[in-house]
């Protein structure tokens, strides 16, 4: 039954990848090769960490080419910056994974927020934030899965 839960996993994570997000395919033929929950969990963490580490710099050179903007986006690129510090296992020994994990999606919504209280409208930052939700997705429900 194990291994029936780790293809299940897989092949939810790598649906939800293909379909969503479909140019990060490659990130499910990463997850392919790893064998165990944990090993999942740790692939799909680690293309989170790269999303945020990719949307960061997004938000930085938003900030570069909308100077009326600039605070709002700099802010935004701060808190994906962050986000990469609860996209570990590290909280796994202490059972409080899927929190850590949790804590980058309130980095990903003050972003959210502070665009929608700035009035900041710019559509391609928008689809940033919701290519970010997707790989987050399947990097939360992988930790949930091995918290399981």
């Amino acid at each position: 039954m194990d291994s029936m839960n780790r293809i299940v996993i897989f092949s939810a994570i790598f649906l939800y990848l293909f379909l969503h997000f479909p140019s990060q395919t490659e990130a499910g033929v990463e997850l392919v090769k790893a064998s165990g929950k944990k090993a999942i969990a740790e692939k799909a963490l680690a293309v989170a960490r790269k999303e945020s580490v990719d949307t960061s710099g997004f938000f930085a050179g938003l900030a570069r080419r909308n100077p009326a903007s600039k605070a709002v986006l700099q802010k935004c690129a701060a808190e994906f910056k962050e986000a990469v510090q609860f996209l570990n296992l590290k909280g796994l020994e202490g059972g409080t994974a899927s929190l850590d994990v949790h804590y980058a999606l309130d980095d990903a919504e003050s972003c959210r927020s502070a665009l929608s209280s700035g009035h900041v409208h710019i559509r391609s930052a928008t689809a940033r934030i919701q290519k970010w939700k997707t790989v987050y997705n399947a990097a939360e429900a992988a930790v949930i899965a091995l918290e399981n």
